[in-house]
C-alpha cells in the first residue's frame, strides 16, 4: 500500500476525491457520533472523513475502533 504519498500529492489524478465520494455518508456520520458521543453537522461529517481517510492513507493503514 505504501506509495509515497503525502498529504501534498494523495490527490494526485482525483483518486482521493473519488475515495471520498464513496463513503456511506450516514454510516460515517452514525460512526463519528458514536466516536465523540455527541451530533456533528454535516459537514463537519466531511471534514472528519478527509482526515480520517487522509491519515489512514499517509501512515500505511491502522485499526479503527
Amino acid at each position: 500500500m505504501s506509495s509515497g504519498l503525502t498529504a501534498a500529492n494523495i490527490n494526485e489524478y482525483g483518486r482521493f476525491d473519488e475515495l471520498k465520494n464513496t463513503v456511506d455518508k450516514d454510516k460515517a456520520k452514525a460512526y463519528f457520533e458514536k466516536l465523540k458521543g455527541t451530533t456533528i453537522p454535516a459537514f463537519k461529517v466531511n471534514i472528519s472523513v478527509h482526515n480520517l481517510l487522509q491519515k489512514f492513507i499517509i501512515e500505511d493503514g491502522f485499526d479503527i475502533e
